[in-house]
């Protein structure tokens, strides 16, 4: 009887021990082996270039919900590079729950992190952060240019006639203007695109309906993340 009694309590205390991990965290854990290649892959990333870290970055993703704790981590990370692919992989996870850390990384100091946390949380529903990829479409890197467009498209169905290797510089920012216009209709901020609109001297141009793109599906094969 006495050894069914400290049987029973210790089944009771494991169950407790169980139930408290588990608790810590609302994701899927993955078991030692798994874990260690997770985090041996998360290590790399500020190694790879290209090919070998997009292979990578898609091997993370197809992984599942059991990476997500690794790169909320990630966000976190001393290297830029590990924080913006953090950001890329949990787009790719589509993990709402994953928002919170994702708005709190908007304040990272770095402007590739910055965009890459836009473009995820705007492929996630907040578009919030829309202007954030809208700015993007004046930078001077073109994949910069690229992906908050193609972020944008897909969040919205529209693209106002955007095209990131349009080499008319008036042409392209009466676009970036369309786009601005479409934020300040959305959410009422006037100034975002009135400012632009005088800034470039761009006169009476006003949103078009020009080259627009309705349920737009989903890329099949994704594109490499942006990294410092």
């Amino acid at each position: 009887m006495r050894i069914a009694a400290i049987g029973a309590t210790l089944l009771l205390a494991f169950a407790a021990c169980s139930t408290t991990e588990s608790s810590t965290s609302p994701y899927q854990q993955p078991n030692s082996l798994m874990a260690g290649e997770i985090h041996r892959r998360m290590e790399q990333i500020p190694y790879q270039h290209r090919d070998e870290l997009l292979q990578n970055l898609l091997w993370l993703a197809q992984t599942g919900e059991q990476t997500i704790p690794a790169l909320l981590e990630g966000l976190r990370h001393e290297n830029a590079k590990v924080r913006s692919s953090s950001a890329w992989v949990l787009g790719r996870l589509r993990d709402h729950r994953t928002i919170p850390n994702l708005q709190a990384a908007m304040r990272d100091r770095d402007e590739t992190v910055r965009l890459e946390v836009a473009r995820t949380l705007v492929l996630l529903g907040d578009l919030a952060w829309s202007p954030t990829l809208i700015e993007g479409l004046d930078s001077p890197r073109k994949e910069v240019r690229y992906m908050c467009h193609e972020a944008l498209k897909t969040a919205t169905g529209h693209d106002f006639g955007y095209d990131h290797l349009n080499p008319d510089e008036a042409d392209l920012r009466v676009s970036v203007l369309r786009w601005r216009q479409w934020w300040s209709e959305y959410s009422g901020d006037t100034f975002f695109a009135a400012n632009y609109q005088q800034k470039h001297q761009l006169g009476d141009a006003v949103a078009a309906p020009m080259g627009e793109t309705k349920d737009r599906p989903l890329p099949v094969e994704p594109e490499a993340p942006t990294n410092p």
